[in-house]
């Protein structure tokens, strides 16, 4: 039977075997299997995988929603017996998925590559029109409790967290300069603050869309729509789950793009804090990798070695008893503008490979991409072997916009 490291994908019961893996912040510390509404899930120590097993999807959409709701509930459960601390990192890049079709189980391996970019600082030199140098005026940017919270929302891995202390940097910097009267309602201040900071700091290029009056839209972007969701969690009321793989994820991080905008804005106009960036054309990285992809395709390999960034070519053993994937773009599996590769090949072709320790992406006759698994993927009973690559490009020089978890 397959298994992920120690631990097998497949239950007792095989004949509509489905399930999911996804990666742990840190291996587990003990063994466990927890059953849960028809499912189970499984920790051995010192794997780094989280395994839910169960039955029924035929697709690797429904596999991956059910094994991420139960996974969730699992580790919840493992927290608060005692068993198992632990949170799982980048659930929708890096996972397997698994479910059965009439030709048998298919496994899909899916991650996700980031090239990341940073445009280095620009120094201009300014001379009057005798040719004399002209020096620049001094900037003394001032220190505000704000800042605290901007650093830590920029600095933790997840999601709600950062929103959160983005919303405090932002309180707090609001309120200095339009304070909060006694016995005034949140909603009431907070709507009379922003009319009267807009007289400093623009809102109408925020990528808010107007329902009705801007500032009454900024307030529901940031306020009604993910601030108070975030910031109570009452039974019967509605509430954002933190990790939840779910639309609720797509609100915030879009609030919190609007709500890190106008805290930076407020930052250089009442601090002058001015944070330096750069600009990077997405259109153009995506163009390219999208036309590099086109030319690749995908071996799969034992071989668990050390990554050598400095291969040029294919001559290292591994590649003579790898397997060679069939590959194609997949524009129809691609999220937004991000390329992604489709690779797959039937369990005969891959008989060789036992087990998978390697994901590498070819490129005519050279290394291109490589993704070394944290634990050993075997594939004994597998009848289909896909794997999915997503290409992410990253501006280390903007803020903060993608969470792990």
């Amino acid at each position: 039977m397959p298994r992920l490291g120690t631990i097998p994908l497949v239950g007792e019961r095989n004949d509509e075997a489905a399930g999911a893996a996804f990666q742990l912040s840190s291996p587990a510390t003990r063994n466990a299997i927890l059953p849960i509404e028809g499912a189970e899930i499984e920790v051995r120590n010192r794997q780094p995988y989280v395994v839910v097993r169960f039955t029924g999807p035929q697709d690797a959409i429904t596999a991956f929603a059910k094994g991420h709701k139960f996974a969730q509930q699992g580790l919840d459960l493992l927290c608060v017996l005692g068993t198992q601390d632990a949170v799982i990192h980048d659930a929708e890049d890096e996972h397997l998925l698994w479910w059965t079709e009439p030709a048998g189980l298919v496994l899909r391996l899916v991650s996700t590559t980031s090239l990341k970019f940073a445009a280095s600082p620009v120094t201009l030199t300014v001379r009057d029109k005798d040719g004399n140098l002209v020096p620049p005026t001094p900037s003394h940017p001032r220190h505000h409790i704000s800042f605290r919270y901007y650093r830590l929302a920029q600095t933790t891995d997840d999601l709600f967290d950062a929103y959160r202390n983005m919303y405090l940097a932002f309180e707090a910097l609001l309120s200095s300069q339009h304070p909060k009267s006694e016995g005034e309602w949140e909603v009431v201040w907070l709507r009379r603050a922003l009319k009267a900071a807009t007289n400093t700091i623009q809102l109408g290029d925020l990528g808010v869309s107007p329902r009705h009056d801007l500032v009454e839209s900024v307030v529901d972007a940031v306020y009604r729509d993910a601030r108070l969701p975030l910031f109570h969690a009452k039974e019967g009321r509605g509430y954002f789950a933190p990790q939840d793989s779910a639309s609720s994820r797509q609100v915030v991080s879009r609030a919190l793009d609007v709500l890190t905008q106008i805290v930076l804005r407020m930052a250089e106009a009442w601090y002058d804090v001015r944070r330096m960036g750069g600009g990077v054309f997405f259109g153009w990285v995506y163009d390219n990798a999208t036309a590099q992809l086109a030319e690749c395709y995908v071996y799969a390999t034992s071989y668990d070695g050390p990554f050598d960034p400095c291969e040029h070519d294919l001559s290292h053993p591994r590649f003579q008893t790898a397997a060679k994937l069939p590959s194609r773009l997949a524009p129809e599996l691609q999220r937004g503008p991000e390329p992604a590769l489709f690779a797959a090949a039937n369990g005969v072709d891959l008989s060789l490979v036992k087990p998978v320790r390697r994901i590498e992406v070819v490129k005519s006759d050279h290394p291109y991409i490589a993704q070394i698994l944290d634990a050993e993927l075997e594939l004994e009973g597998v009848a289909r072997f896909e794997v999915l690559m997503h290409i992410r490009a990253m501006n280390l020089n903007q803020p903060r916009s993608l969470f792990r978890k």
